[in-house]
């Protein structure tokens, strides 16, 4: 073991003593695994945000500010059309820098914190917005790696702050350059250390390799996609160090050593990089709108601002001033998705505090069936990202525990687990994989007469019978509920959901309405792919 991945592993085992960096790790793995799997997809990246409802809440709310307009219809309001309208990769690099945010910036020295964000935050939108401008690589791997490019000196402001200050005052009263310094006092420089916790968060080599520093030489043209991502990283990140520390008077001087630095690799005029640098600033003014962050307090906002000539934030809720039209439009989004975050705190907040109130639940299964009924007449959009929107409403409106989607495979005559929401969904899915042509049990009398039907407890003496042995084996839940699905009298599918204790299933008549609403548009949506 050399000595740089020693100390890589000592400073790894201080973080991890720190409480929420395991936590951190462990989200962003579970992300990356899923962007890094052939086998999993949209259903696996909107049930891991889904797990987090404050998470849920603010993607939606920033979705809808930051994209609403651009791609019309209504509201999005949930994570499946999210991921279908914006893309994969897109709700992936969304999610990545919620979660970085939110963990991140509970500390202390939480101003200081924020204001690196912004910083980071910007760099990673600005390097998407050449990434696109120039095509010069995909726009989402080119925020991710600006925002990744100087991981190790955020972490360790976070977690190591006395190391951070040693290291700083190295610089400043040693002359030292920064990487010596941090290697000095950490045994490895904020380069090795960052590139070491991404890769221990999962990340691809690709995006790995393009955290590497940059020479102070001019930055040439590469095809390696690495060396490209590294090259827009890089100057994101430095640009953003010019524009927040460079006076007034020096700033054409320094801008124009920077962009010839790296002209040959980003061949921008300054035209249009003003316009990317503009257009960058006010998506984080759309971000700070999410995460109610106040932009009057970044020193790094403000002199943004400054140098595109854009008037600062004077007031709440706008970051930074838009059209009246584009404002107002905001505002009404805003207002909107404030319910949804409300709503989406937690479905089990039965448990943990005061339970939701039925207009709260009712309004999130109203805003998904509006959802499902926009999507259903939009011919791009398919079978499966509708029936996936139909059961993640279900399953954030009513707080079930899980919820599964079954359809029968006529060359078996079986009926068999597809995709579902909620903890170890998968496990759930597999379960369900049984003969139509069984003594009828529950699941059985519900397809064969086209029935909704509630256990509220599988071992009560009157029902217990009716419960399958396969149920009783692979499933602990000890109440459910099943929603058959049946085109023109015959059953086709099953939506099944349910809770692990008995009795804490309870559905009004009203979200009893709305539940098979939505099992109906469910049956448009199979009638209208036949």
């Amino acid at each position: 073991m050399t000595t740089s991945e020693h100390s890589l592993g000592a400073l790894l085992q201080r973080m991890q003593t720190e409480g929420d960096l395991p936590a951190l790790s462990e989200a962003i793995g579970a992300i990356n695994r899923i962007a890094a799997s052939d086998r999993e997809g949209v259903n696996a990246l909107s049930n891991q945000i889904l797990k987090d409802f404050a998470l849920t809440s603010k993607l939606l709310k920033l979705v809808n500010v930051a994209y609403y307009n651009q791609v019309g219809g209504g509201s999005i309001s949930t994570i499946s059309r999210a991921v279908m309208i914006l893309g994969f990769d897109a709700v992936r690099s969304i999610a990545l820098s919620l979660i970085l945010f939110d963990n991140l910036k509970n500390r202390a020295h939480a101003q200081l914190l924020k204001e690196e964000f912004v910083k980071v935050l910007y760099a990673g939108m600005l390097a998407r917005e050449m990434a696109n401008q120039l095509q010069a690589a995909d726009g989402e791997e080119a925020f991710i790696s600006a925002m990744l490019h100087r991981l190790g000196r955020l972490l360790t402001m976070f977690y190591l702050p006395a190391e951070t200050a040693a290291i700083a005052q190295r610089v400043e009263n040693d002359g030292l350059g920064e990487a010596r310094a941090a290697t000095e006092v950490l045994g490895l420089s904020f380069e090795q250390l960052g590139m070491g916790i991404a890769r221990n968060w999962g990340f691809p080599d690709q995006l790995v390799q393009s955290m590497k520093a940059l020479a102070d030489d001019k930055i040439r043209k590469s095809s390696v996609p690495a060396e490209r991502l590294r090259a827009l990283a890089g100057f994101s990140n430095e640009l953003c160090d010019v524009m927040l520390n460079t006076p007034d008077a020096e700033r054409s001087r320094a801008l124009a050593k920077l962009t010839a630095r790296f002209g040959d690799c980003l061949p921008l005029t300054q035209k249009q990089l003003s316009g990317l640098m503009e257009h960058s600033l006010r998506e984080i003014g759309q971000f700070a709108l999410a995460v109610n962050v106040n932009l009057k307090q970044s020193a790094f906002a403000q002199q943004a601002s400054k140098w595109l000539g854009i008037a600062a934030e004077t007031s709440e809720p706008a970051a930074v001033p838009l059209p009246d039209e584009a404002a107002s439009q905001m505002a009404l989004d805003a207002a909107v998705l404030h319910e949804h975050a409300a709503i989406l705190a937690s479905p089990d907040d039965t448990h943990d505090g005061a339970p939701r109130t039925p207009e709260q639940i009712q309004s999130v299964l109203t805003s998904g069936l509006q959802d499902v009924s926009n999507s259903l007449i939009d011919d791009k959009v398919s079978l499966n990202d509708i029936l996936r929107m139909i059961l993640e409403t279900m399953y954030t409106g009513m707080g079930f525990a899980h919820v599964v989607l079954c359809i029968k495979d006529g060359r078996h005559n079986t009926m068999c687990g597809k995709f579902g929401f909620g903890d170890a969904v998968q496990e759930r899915v597999k379960a369900f994989a049984f003969s139509m042509t069984a003594p009828p049990d529950v699941f059985l009398v519900a397809l064969q007469n086209n029935a909704d039907i509630l256990i509220t407890d599988i071992d009560e003496p009157n029902i217990a019978t009716r419960i399958p042995d396969w149920y009783r084996q692979h499933v602990a839940a000890r109440t459910f509920v099943l929603f058959p699905i049946s085109v023109k009298g015959k059953p086709i599918g099953l939506i099944y959901a349910d809770r692990e204790n008995p009795g804490e299933i309870a559905i009004p008549e009203r979200e009893l309405s709305l539940l098979k609403s939505l099992r109906n548009q469910a049956v448009l949506a199979i009638r209208q792919s036949l």
